[in-house]
């Protein structure tokens, strides 16, 4: 199966996002889920008005997508209806108000704050996996 990669970014008030090695294709959304939505459908329809001589063997088959953000605002923003930028901060052990700032990119967080973000929402991610509930 092949995993492609979906570079996002923010985009006026919503997002955009394209593929990386993929020419000519893009999508637009005003919200993370809303483009997660549609970016199987949309790019779908882009493969199927390529001309036969552009079909890489992988659109024939199945793929799956991973994503990438280009930036800590777009991602912050992206979360936006999942977590709080407040509890965002708290769980990766980032000052609230640094995180407000990176999220309306007035401030652009170093290597090592981007480091801390991604390990803490991994690490929460591990945490969730581990959840199960007894049967009652």
């Amino acid at each position: 199966m092949e995993q492609l990669k979906v570079v996002v970014c923010k985009a006026g008030k919503g997002i955009s996002a394209h593929i990386e090695g993929l020419d000519g294709f893009i999508i637009a959304a005003a919200s993370f889920d809303k483009l997660k939505n549609d970016l199987r459908k949309s790019l779908d329809f882009h493969i199927s008005g390529l001309y036969p001589e552009e079909v890489q063997p992988w659109m024939n088959g199945k793929y799956e997508f991973t994503y990438q953000f280009e930036n800590l605002d777009s991602l912050l923003n992206s979360l936006d209806n999942i977590f709080s930028q407040s509890a965002l901060a708290r769980l990766v052990g980032v000052n609230e108000g640094l995180m407000r700032q990176y999220a309306s990119g007035v401030k652009k967080p170093g290597k090592k704050i981007m480091q801390r973000i991604e390990t803490g929402l991994h690490d929460f991610g591990k945490e969730l996996n581990e959840i199960a509930f007894t049967n009652s």
